[in-house]
């Protein structure tokens, strides 16, 4: 049980401490795959909102990071900063040592943008109930009172043209 709750935390302690620590061509050429698992995490949400867009890059990304099992990190360099990028690679780091990945995606089910005193922050919520934490042998490692439902405050920031991911918070709701 104790495994389980520090999987739990190590899963969601760099998203969670990083307050205010693209576009998804970026993501589709680091990682091949990522595109088409852009629109089945995003499902029938799409935005011509180059922020909103941001954040659904960050959140394949991520996904493509987890489901890999932690091997594939290059692809997040493209959608969130360097500070944020090192956070999230120490939780790879994490599911690469301990042999743990993802099974299934995330889905967003709905994201909107804001504007805050400290910059642009997107609001989401996203569902993981197809997106199991699992280990080598693929039993599950969370448990079975962990949330599903998520909702992300994100801060989207604009790096060489392009809007990326600089962190926020991320809270279970019923959203």
């Amino acid at each position: 049980m104790r495994k389980r709750n520090l999987a739990v935390a190590v899963t969601l302690l760099p998203v969670l401490l990083l307050q205010g620590c693209g576009t998804d061509s970026g993501i589709a050429a680091a990682a091949p795959a990522a595109h088409k698992a852009a629109r089945a995490a995003t499902g029938d949400i799409g935005s011509d909102d180059p922020v909103l867009n941001a954040y659904y890059a960050y959140r394949v990304a991520l996904d493509v990071m987890m489901r890999s099992g932690g091997s594939k990190t290059e692809q997040l360099r493209q959608v969130m900063t360097p500070k944020m990028y090192q956070a999230i690679t120490a939780q790879a780091k994490y599911f690469r040592t301990n042999k743990l990945h993802n099974t299934g995606l995330t889905k967003v089910v709905w994201a909107k943008r804001t504007l805050a005193s400290n910059g642009v922050l997107v609001s989401a919520c996203y569902d993981t109930t197809s997106a199991r934490t699992v280990n080598a042998r693929g039993r599950g490692v969370l448990p079975n009172t962990t949330p599903t439902r998520w909702l992300d405050q994100m801060r989207v920031v604009t790096q060489d043209s392009k809007w990326i991911v600089d962190g926020g918070t991320t809270t279970p709701t019923a959203c």
